[in-house]
């Protein structure tokens, strides 16, 4: 058992006790016209409804009735843009409902069971998760400007192996498991979801298919990722469609009237393409109907820069932005220029800058001052799982007329500010500066070190505890996550975004245990270079580099005589928790134990769409692992020294179960001794969430490095 006290103190810093304890992160904008915006402030005990005025900066306290809220349909539906009418799922085909009198009419006729309209794909790695909660998610539709026309899709899973999901006990309190089953499909699997475009005459009920797929869908639709957009009179709409290993990007036109389709822009690449470096990021494409032309992102210079193409024939007409720096996030494209956050251009390369340039590739200006990371109120991608929670009212960074722009500033080692600026950059007033309660504090300490190549420069994080005695000697833990398709890194410590608390606020609750937990950004991961990233194309076995781990952790143990690496940790989820067995197994003598949870640690278990983009078009058939071999932890079973804890919620839809059970059969058929923690009804976001797993980690660390 771990001592009361001690578990209080760690408890006290994980993200929702910490989020308790700060106020004001962000000032999040909801603009009411192009120069009055107004945003909630946190003050003790509550919030307050704060209106400014853009041209001086000030402020006024004003009634909630004053701040616009936005509309709201039912769970499930899409609305139009007028709000009148809205498109939902029943069963299996999609319905009209008209909003004021509640009228309802439908607009397909011929959906069937795993050959559904405006679905969702079962593979989108929460379909259970939803349906036990009683959750629906919005059908896979998006309007047209006028409120005419639908674009959806019609999802093929039929030919989709099916998954089960057995659930040990059940919501009801009944004692016979029941099984849940759902259509996924593994890397190296023939059938694969598929969706194939229509446009719906809403006056008419008229369906006109799209006169070219089916498309790969993968985990989520055309429409979920938001890489569709509408013509502004509503006759054509525009979708991007990739192959199954994310090497052929297309940008396809689509006639609303006929269905026909012409190909406007294709990218191909030896890897993989991203469309934008953050796995929530919007696509970086944007259609420039007026001007007849296509803003296209890509990495083929080697970093993620901007492109020009003409809409009508294709043909590229510049290149917009290059340098050794990358293209964040597109903000928005207006009179011949383009906003955006870009990477790379301050001394720590995951930190964003706001910058502006013409479409031309002139004028490149640095909007936001510093070398802190810039937070901008935005819209971010909504994957199916974000609607487990209330969606997050984010407001937007820009004013209605552009004339000016909110940012908060801030790293590590700070306290938030938001700022109130012109379309230039000028200052216009500081809005807020976070505030943080008095309590034990202390800021984690940001360092460089070598990769093992010897010539890379690898960024991480490191938490001590509040009570750091720089005498003492403590045990080290690695909190890891190799993407590739994110990072782990953290650029702020304060955010109002739960998710990225986390990320920040669980290595300190392990620090009060007297640990030192490091975050090590290897190389593989993204948000640098195509180069830098590719380094896990093909390699998942090597985790995001984790010779690159064992050479931070031997710098740093030379660097800080503090640290104690005769008692180094690894723990991590997900990838995470593949990624620990990955290196206790490969490194047994660097790390002596690990925390592994709801770990994907066998690659031909887990879903094609993020798999074969990352490993390649080098299919498993059957179960041959020529290729794979490496990739899956049970046939390095034997390999353990350490002391390992193993757990996995058995709700799981995301990363199967089955993957943990299977390394654990390895790990005793090798004799190895390791701890198993089932976690009943925990399904992949809540296992770190849970009170009991919780206690059992902070106990494991405790005793297996002795620490404290």
């Amino acid at each position: 058992m771990i001592d009361p006290d001690l578990r209080r103190r760690a408890d006290a810093f994980l993200a929702p006790a910490l989020r308790k304890r700060f106020r004001n992160a962000q000032v999040r904008p909801h603009w009411v016209g192009p120069d009055r915006f107004w945003w909630r402030q946190e003050v003790p005990g509550g919030s307050r409804i704060m209106m400014v005025d853009a041209e001086t900066g000030r402020q006024t306290v004003v009634s909630d009735q004053e701040a616009i809220a936005d509309a709201a349909g039912l769970p499930g539906e899409v609305l139009s843009p007028d709000g009148r009418q809205a498109v939902f799922r029943r069963e299996h085909d999609l319905w009209l409902r008209e909003t004021a009198s509640g009228a309802e009419r439908r607009l397909t006729f011929d959906g069937a069971e795993h050959f559904a309209w405006g679905k969702s794909p079962d593979s989108n790695l929460t379909t259970v998760s939803l349906r036990r909660r009683g959750l629906v998610l919005p059908a896979n539709a998006m309007w047209s400007a006028d409120g005419a026309r639908v674009f959806t899709s019609r999802l093929d899973e039929r030919a989709v192996k099916m998954l089960p999901l057995v659930q040990h006990v059940p919501d009801d309190g009944s004692v016979r498991p029941v099984l849940h089953t759902l259509r996924f499909a593994f890397s190296g699997d023939e059938g694969l979801p598929v969706e194939t475009h229509a446009v719906i005459e809403v006056a008419t009920g008229r369906v006109v298919m799209a006169q070219a797929g089916p498309h790969v869908t993968g985990m989520t639709t055309a429409i979920e990722k938001e890489e569709a957009w509408w013509s502004a009179d509503g006759s054509r709409v525009w979708f991007l469609d990739r192959d199954r290993f994310w090497q052929r990007l297309s940008l396809w036109e689509m006639d609303a009237a006929t269905g026909a389709v012409r190909e406007v822009v294709r990218e191909t690449a030896a890897t993989f393409i991203d469309t934008n470096h953050s796995v929530l990021g919007l696509p970086n494409i944007r259609v420039l109907e007026d001007r007849g032309e296509v803003l296209w992102f890509s990495q083929r210079d080697g970093w993620g820069h901007l492109y020009r193409y003409d809409l009508a024939s294709g043909a590229l007409k510049n290149q917009v932005t290059s340098g050794a720096w990358l293209v964040r996030d597109v903000l928005h494209v207006e009179d011949g220029q383009v906003e955006f956050l870009a990477g790379g251009m301050q001394p720590n390369p995951y930190h964003r800058t706001l910058c502006r340039v013409g479409l031309d590739g002139t004028g490149l200006t640095v909007l936001t001052p510093g070398d802190e990371d810039q937070l901008l109120a935005m819209p971010m991608k909504r994957v199916p799982r974000d609607h487990i929670r209330p969606p997050m009212p984010t407001g937007h960074y820009r004013a209605l007329g552009g004339r000016f722009f909110v940012h908060t500033r801030a790293d590590l080692g700070s306290l938030p500010v938001s700022e109130l600026r012109r379309a230039d950059g000028s200052l216009v007033a500081v809005l807020a500066t976070a505030e943080l309660d008095k309590g034990p504090w202390r800021w984690p300490t940001p360092f460089t070190v070598m990769a093992d190549d010897g010539q890379t420069t690898i960024y991480g994080a490191m938490w001590l505890p509040t009570d750091f005695d720089p005498a003492k000697r403590y045990p080290v833990i690695d909190y890891i996550y190799p993407g590739p398709q994110r990072g782990q890194l953290p650029t702020v410590m304060l955010t109002d975004v739960m998710g990225e608390l986390g990320r920040t606020a669980l290595p300190q609750a392990f620090a009060e245990l007297g640990f030192v937990v490091l975050n090590i950004e290897g190389r593989g991961t993204p948000l640098r270079s195509k180069a830098f990233h590719d380094e896990s194309y093909g390699r998942l076995e090597t985790a995001g580099t984790l010779a690159d781990h064992v050479a931070a952790l031997t710098q740093l143990g030379a660097r800080h005589a503090f640290l104690d690496l005769g008692r180094v940790g690894i723990m991590g989820h997900s990838g995470g928790g593949y990624a620990t067995v990955k290196a206790m197994t490969t490194y047994p003598e660097m790390f002596h134990a690990g925390i592994a949870t709801s770990g994907n640690h066998d690659q031909m278990g887990y879903s094609f769409a993020w798999t074969e983009k990352y490993m390649g078009p080098i299919v498993p058939v059957g179960n041959d692992r020529t290729s794979w071999s490496g990739a899956a932890n049970p046939p390095f079973a034997a390999n353990l020294k350490g002391k390992l804890l193993l757990a996995t919620g058995d709700m799981d839809d995301n990363v199967h179960p089955a993957l943990t059970l299977q390394l654990a059969a390895a790990l005793i058929a090798a004799d190895r001794d390791f701890e198993f923690i089932p976690l009943p009804n925990d399904d992949h976001t809540t296992v770190w969430a849970n009170p009991y797993f919780l206690r059992r980690a902070y106990g494991f660390m405790l005793r297996a490095l002795a620490a404290n």
